[in-house]
């Protein structure tokens, strides 16, 4: 996702000289709001462009708020993980410049992704969000911190599910192959043989 907009510019122009380090963007708190306010600035831009994400565009600021506190509280772990290569600001983080368009283009993912996917819905509808808003309304939880617990929870549910498939797969090959059995016990129940 490329970025030719005016926000962007301001950032690398007037901010990025003053960093000495990218890491300083998810180290330094006050820089990472800093570049972070840009980053909505330059989102906003690009989506006003879009006709048809034109209403996402006046949205923005309250999904925005969402997903300025969901980056705030993951910035540690985008650089560890970028650090260790497990994701793609793992080739960005050379350079301060790369590393505010990566930065940029997943505010944007996570924006789109709150304000567009139905699944999200549950915590945040996106679609009464706007001139409508209710300033009185507040929220209990953090309703990103909500949702990637759920995923979460949803993976570690596959993953033992598959640990358990995987588990079945080989005590039913032991069996073909003989190397478990069952002998009679002395009450009538069987127990449990393996055979090496």
């Amino acid at each position: 996702m490329e970025f030719i907009v005016k926000s962007i510019e301001i950032i690398i122009k007037f901010i990025a000289p003053k960093i000495n380090n990218s890491e300083e963007i998810f180290t330094k708190l006050e820089l990472f709001k800093e570049v972070v306010y840009w980053l909505r600035e330059a989102n906003r831009e690009r989506i006003a462009k879009h006709s048809t994400q034109y209403d996402l565009a006046r949205k923005i600021d309250d999904i925005g708020s969402e997903v300025d506190k969901y980056l705030e509280k993951v910035r540690f772990k985008m650089l560890k993980n970028g650090k260790a290569g497990k994701n793609s600001l793992s080739n960005k983080l050379y350079d301060t410049e790369q590393t505010i368009k990566w930065l940029a283009a997943r505010w944007g993912n996570v924006f789109l992704n709150i304000a567009t996917n139905p699944k999200y819905k549950s915590y945040i509808d996106a679609s009464s969000i706007g001139y409508e808003l209710n300033d009185n309304v507040s929220h209990t939880e953090d309703a990103l911190l909500i949702i990637i617990k759920e995923e979460e929870e949803k993976e570690f549910k596959q993953k033992r599910k598959n640990e358990i498939e995987l588990w079945h797969q080989d005590w039913a090959e032991m069996l073909s192959n003989g190397k478990i059995g069952g002998e009679p016990t002395e009450y009538g129940h069987t127990q449990m043989v393996l055979i090496f």
